[in-house]
């Protein structure tokens, strides 16, 4: 009865740190499309899809590398992928001058933040 019990205690302290993580992901693809489009003038359809591509960018990033061990080159390299990965994503509904102002655009709400 106590190992369940424990079992049970950790589940739940795991679910709750992948919650977290996801709300924040979530709050950051939200702060990053809504910047982007007030500093573009973009549509609403057009923020959705900047949301949807970061969202993306952080889960694909979470899968790579969450309780992986891996070296500060590795995750170095993961990310960097994931850069290139969304500018491709960008790329396939905006120009690229389009693409470099809305990378620009979250680059500043991230300085901000920080």
């Amino acid at each position: 009865m106590k190992n369940s019990i424990k079992i049970f205690v950790l589940l739940f302290i795991f679910s709750f740190n992948s919650k977290a993580q996801t709300a924040y992901q979530t709050k950051q693809a939200t702060s990053f499309s809504e910047h982007a489009s007030i500093q573009l003038d973009l549509s609403e359809e057009d923020q959705k899809f900047i949301y949807d591509t970061y969202i993306a960018k952080f889960m694909n990033n979470r899968a790579n590398i969450f309780e992986k061990n891996l070296s500060n080159e590795e995750k170095k390299a993961i990310y960097k992928a994931s850069s290139n990965k969304l500018r491709q994503s960008m790329r396939v509904r905006f120009d690229q001058v389009t693409t470099a102002a809305i990378i620009k655009s979250v680059l500043e709400i991230q300085k901000k933040n920080q």
